[in-house]
C-alpha cells in the first residue's frame, strides 16, 4: 500500500495531508481490512487522509470487485486495474506517479496497521530533511497459532531487536516494507522488476545521503507462513531480492550474517539476549537451518534458467481474525451482525462454495448456546430472514447459492460410508492389534460427496506404528484393489494419520472452527470411545460449537498411549524414511497432473513427521481464511447477541 502526503504553504511539523494507496495481487479476503486499518487511523492534529489509491494487479479472484465496493463507499478512494501482473514495484510505479505531496506510506496489502501505527510515522518524521524513510515494526498478530509460531514470534522479535540497533541514528543498509513512510517527492520510484523494495530502499538512500529511521511504537500486523516449506520459499525469494538490489545498486542490503562479519561483538551481544529468552536456543537452532536451507535454493534459482520471484506467489497463511479500530461500515457487514447470525453466514456462505446448503438439524448444532433452543424454532426464524439464508427441504442455503438436489449426493455418502466398514473389515482388518481409531472425514462425513470425491480416512494407530502400519495399508489396498476386477468403490485416501501421542497434542492444541467443525463431525467406524476421549482433551471447541461438543464428549475414553510392540517400533523406524519420501514425491507428481489437467485445480501438500502423516488441501486451508473473513469474531459459549430475542423458540 502507497499513501502520499500533500501539503500546501501553511507551516507545518507534520504533513497536512495523507493519501494512501494499496498494491493487492488476488487479496479479496485482506482488502478490504487493509484499506480500513489506514482510514480508521488516529492522525495528530491537522493531518487528514487525501486520495487512497489501490493497484489491483492481474488478480482473478474477488479483488477488484471489493476494491470497486469501498471506492463506491468512499469518494476518496480511487481504482487502477492492472490487466496482467508486472511485479509489486511495477504496480507500485502507478502510485508513485499518481500521488502528489511530501511523503508516501507503503503497506503491504496483507497487513494491518495497527491503531495510532500511521501517527508515530509521521512523528517520528517531524524535522527529519529529505530523502528519509521511516518503517515501523511488523508483529505477528496475538491470534495467530500454529506448530512454527512460536518461532516465527522469536524470529520477529530478533528483526526488531537488529532494526532498533541498526536504524538508531537513522542510518543502516535495510528496511521492512511491510508499513513504511518514505519522504517525496526526493525518492524515485522503485524500477520495474525489483523484489525487495524495502531493500532497495534503503540501500537507495544511504548512497544519496538519506535518513533511515525506525518507529517501532509503530505496529504492523503481519500474516505469516504456515508451513516450513512456504517460510523457505519466502526466504528464498527475499535472498535473492537482496542479490538482485546488490547488483542494481552496487551495494549490498544489510542483513544479519552482514551486520556479523562488521560488528561481531555487537552482533553476539544481540544474540545473546535472543537465546537467553525462553526456548530461545530452540528457535535460534530451527531459524539456522531454515536460513541455510533458503539461502542454498536462492543460490539454486540464480544458477540458469533463472527462477522468476518477480511475480509473487502467494503463500499459506495463518488467518488472524482481523480487527478495525472504529465502529464497522458498509463493508465489515459480517462484523456487524450478531453472533448466531455471523455463524450461520459463515457456515451457509463456505457451503454455498461447495454447491449445497446445511441441514437446519445441524445448523442448529453448530450455533453457539442460548436460543434458539430448538432446530424448529430455528428454521421459523430463518424463515423470517431471506437476506440471511432461504429454506428448502429442510436445508438452509445461503441467499444467493443456486439450490440444486441432494438426493444423489445424499445416497452416495450411504454408499461411501458402506464402502469403508468393508475396508474395515477386510483390508485393514489387519490393523485392529494397532488401530486406537478410524474414522470417515472429508466430504462424506459431511454427507454429501461429489462424484469422483476421495474416501477420506482419519486413523489414529499405537505409537511407534505408524509407518509400518502405513505400509502395510498400502500394500493390502493395493492387492485389494488388484483382485477386485473393476468393482472397486471410491479411492480410499488414509488422509490424516497420527499415533495416539501426536493425537493428543493435535486434539488439545487450540485451532480453529473449521478444524472443531471437521473434528466434530467425523464418523468413526471403530474407537468411538476413544474418539470421545480425543475430543475431550480440546475443550477450546466447546467455545466455538459448544452444542455438538457436548453430544460428542459424552462417555469419553481414556486417550493415554499405548506403544506398540518392540519389534514394530523398529520396523517402523526403518519403513519411515523411504515410505514418506515416496509419498512426498508423490504427491508433487499428482499436483503437477491435475494442474494440466486444470489450472484452478487446488490440490495439496504432504506433511510427514515420525508421528504424523497427513494430505493437507490446499482448498481447505483456503477455507479457514473464507471463515475468518465471514466470522471475524470469536464465538464463547457465553456470547450474547442483539438477535436473541427474536430467536425465541414460538
Amino acid at each position: 500500500m502507497v499513501t502520499s502526503l500533500q501539503t500546501d504553504a501553511v507551516p507545518s511539523p507534520y504533513p497536512r495531508t495523507l493519501a494512501a494507496g494499496v498494491v493487492a495481487y488476488n487479496e479479496e479476503p485482506n482488502l478490504r481490512f487493509a484499506v480500513r486499518s489506514l482510514i480508521e487511523q488516529e492522525l495528530p492534529d491537522g493531518v487528514t487522509w487525501g486520495n487512497i489509491w489501490i493497484v489491483a494487479s492481474g488478480c482473478t479472484d474477488g479483488t477488484v470487485e471489493v476494491a470497486d465496493t469501498l471506492a463506491a463507499e468512499d469518494s476518496r478512494v480511487r481504482v487502477i486495474i492492472e490487466p496482467r501482473r508486472g511485479g509489486k514495484a511495477h504496480a507500485l510505479g502507478h502510485v508513485f506517479r499518481h500521488a502528489k505531496g511530501d511523503a508516501l506510506v507503503l503497506l503491504n496489502s496483507d497487513a494491518r496497521a495497527e491503531p495510532g501505527a500511521v501517527g508515530q510515522l509521521v512523528r517520528t518524521a517531524q524535522g527529519k530533511s529529505a530523502p528519509y524513510a521511516v518503517m515501523a515494526r511488523p508483529v505477528v498478530p496475538r491470534s495467530t497459532v500454529g506448530r512454527w509460531t512460536p518461532t516465527l514470534r522469536w524470529m520477529w522479535d530478533l528483526h526488531h531487536e537488529f532494526h532498533a540497533e541498526l536504524l538508531a541514528h537513522g542510518i543502516g543498509g535495510h528496511l521492512s516494507d511491510e508499513l513504511l513512510l518514505v519522504s517525496a517527492p526526493g525518492v524515485p520510484p522503485v524500477p520495474d522488476g525489483i523484489i525487495n523494495d524495502g531493500s532497495y530502499l534503503a540501500v537507495w538512500l544511504s548512497q544519496h545521503g538519506g535518513g533511515r529511521w525506525y518507529a517501532h511504537d509503530a505496529r504492523v500486523s503481519i500474516q505469516v507462513p504456515s508451513t516450513v516449506r512456504d517460510h523457505l520459499n519466502q526466504r528464498r525469494r527475499i535472498h535473492v531480492g537482496n542479490l538482485q538490489v546488490t547488483s542494481a545498486l552496487g551495494a549490498p542490503p544489510a542483513t544479519l550474517p552482514r551486520q556479523f562479519l562488521q560488528s561481531p561483538a555487537d552482533t553476539v551481544r544481540l544474540l545473546g539476549r535472543m537465546i537467553a529468552r525462553e526456548d530461545g536456543f530452540e528457535h535460534f537452532g530451527k531459524l539456522v537451518a531454515w536460513e541455510l536451507a533458503s539461502y542454498g535454493l536462492a543460490a539454486w534459482d540464480c544458477l540458469p534458467p533463472k527462477k522468476d520471484h518477480v511475480r509473487w506467489k502467494r503463500i499459506r497463511t495463518f488467518s488472524p481474525r482481523p480487527a478495525t479500530n472504529s465502529a464497522p461500515t458498509q463493508w465489515a457487514e459480517p462484523v456487524r451482525r450478531g453472533v448466531t447470525e455471523r455463524r450461520v453466514s459463515s457456515l451457509l456462505r463456505v457451503a454455498s462454495e461447495f454447491g449445497t446448503g446445511v441441514p437446519v438439524e445441524q445448523l442448529h448444532q453448530l450455533l453457539p448456546t442460548g436460543r434458539p433452543s430448538t432446530a424448529e424454532a430455528l428454521g421459523r426464524w430463518l424463515e423470517e430472514r431471506p437476506d440471511l439464508a432461504r429454506l428448502n427441504g429442510g436445508r438452509a442455503f445461503a441467499p444467493t447459492a443456486t439450490i440444486s438436489p441432494t438426493g444423489d449426493r445424499v445416497a452416495r455418502a450411504r454408499q461411501y460410508r458402506e464402502f469403508a466398514e468393508v475396508l474395515w473389515n477386510g483390508p485393514l482388518s489387519f490393523g485392529k492389534d494397532l488401530v486406537r481409531c478410524i474414522a470417515v472425514s472429508g466430504s462424506v462425513a459431511f454427507g454429501e460427496p461429489r462424484p469422483g470425491d476421495d474416501l477420506d480416512l482419519f486413523v489414529v494407530v499405537r505409537s511407534g506404528s505408524l509407518w509400518w502400519f502405513l505400509a502395510r495399508a498400502y500394500f493390502a489396498l493395493l492387492v485389494a484393489r488388484w483382485r477386485s476386477a473393476g468393482t472397486w468403490g471410491p479411492t480410499p485416501c488414509l488422509n490424516y494419520v497420527l499415533d495416539d501421542r501426536e493425537a493428543a497434542v493435535e486434539f488439545a492444541r487450540r485451532s480453529d472452527l473449521i478444524f472443531a467443525r471437521e473434528a466434530l463431525s467425523v464418523q468413526v467406524l471403530r474407537g468411538d470411545e476413544y474418539y470421545r476421549g480425543l475430543l475431550a482433551a480440546g475443550p477450546w471447541m466447546q467455545e466455538e460449537i459448544p452444542r455438538l461438543y457436548a453430544a460428542r464428549t459424552r462417555a469419553p475414553g481414556s486417550i493415554a498411549a499405548r506403544p506398540a510392540p518392540r519389534s514394530i517400533r523398529l520396523l517402523n523406524i526403518g519403513v519411515f524414511p523411504f515410505l514418506a519420501a515416496y509419498l512426498h514425491l508423490r504427491g508433487i507428481a499428482r499436483n503437477a497432473r491435475s494442474r494440466r489437467r486444470s489450472p484452478s485445480d487446488h490440490g495439496f501438500r504432504t506433511v510427514t513427521g515420525l508421528r504424523r502423516l497427513v494430505f493437507a488441501s490446499h482448498k481447505f486451508e483456503q477455507l479457514r481464511g473464507r471463515y475468518a473473513r465471514y466470522e471475524p469474531a470469536g464465538l464463547g459459549p457465553e456470547a450474547k447477541d442483539g438477535a436473541a430475542g427474536a430467536l425465541e423458540a414460538r
